[in-house]
C-alpha cells in the first residue's frame, strides 16, 4: 500500500515538475522514496539472510535427534546423549536485549556437556524435547529463568539418584 502511494506521488510529482520547469527537487525525494519501497523486501531479506550467517557463525548448529543434543560452533563440538544425560541448568546473564542472555547447560555423567544458546534452542525446540523427555522438569524453574535479567544458575533437572535394594 505504501509503495503504491509513493509510486503514484512520484509519478504526479514529476509531471507537475515537468510541466512547470520547477520543483524537481520534490519530484526526486518522492522518486527516491518510491524505490525506496520497491527494493525494501529484498533489502530487507538480504539483511536477515546475512544476520542467519552471523548468528550461525556464533552460535553454530544444534542437532537434537533420538542419540541426543549435538552442538558444532567452528571448531567446537559439544555433545550429550540421552542415555548420559545427568542434569540440565539454565544460565542467565544481564547482557540484556542486545546480547544472547539465557543458555541451557546440558550435563553429561562424565562431567562433559553442551551449553545451547537460547536463539538454536527455540528454533531446535529443545525445550519441548526435554519436557517430553523428562517428565520431572521443573516448568516452575524454566519460567523463573525466563524472567531472569541478572547472572543466575536454575536446575531444572537431575537425574534421579538410584538407590541399592539389599
Amino acid at each position: 500500500m505504501a509503495w503504491a502511494a509513493t509510486s503514484l506521488i512520484a509519478v504526479a510529482t514529476t509531471i507537475v515538475a515537468a510541466r512547470r520547469g520547477h520543483g524537481w527537487g520534490t519530484a526526486l525525494a518522492a522518486i527516491a522514496l518510491a524505490a525506496g519501497y520497491t527494493f525494501m523486501p529484498w533489502i530487507r531479506a538480504a539483511t536477515e539472510r546475512a544476520e542467519a550467517k552471523h548468528r550461525q557463525r556464533l552460535e553454530g548448529t544444534l542437532t537434537v535427534d533420538e542419540w541426543g543434543v549435538t552442538r558444532i560452533a567452528g571448531e567446537i563440538r559439544e555433545a550429550v546423549a540421552w542415555k548420559d544425560l545427568a542434569s540440565v541448568r539454565i544460565y542467565t546473564t544481564s547482557g540484556g536485549p542486545g546480547a544472547e542472555d539465557f543458555f541451557f547447560a546440558l550435563g553429561s555423567v562424565d562431567g562433559k556437556g553442551c551449553l545451547v544458546p537460547n536463539g538454536l534452542a527455540v528454533a531446535s525446540d529443545l525445550l519441548a524435547t526435554l519436557q517430553k523427555r523428562l517428565p520431572d522438569l521443573d516448568s516452575e524453574e524454566v519460567a523463573k529463568a525466563a524472567g531472569s535479567v541478572k547472572e543466575a544458575w536454575f536446575t531444572v533437572w537431575t537425574r534421579p539418584k538410584k538407590t541399592l535394594r539389599g
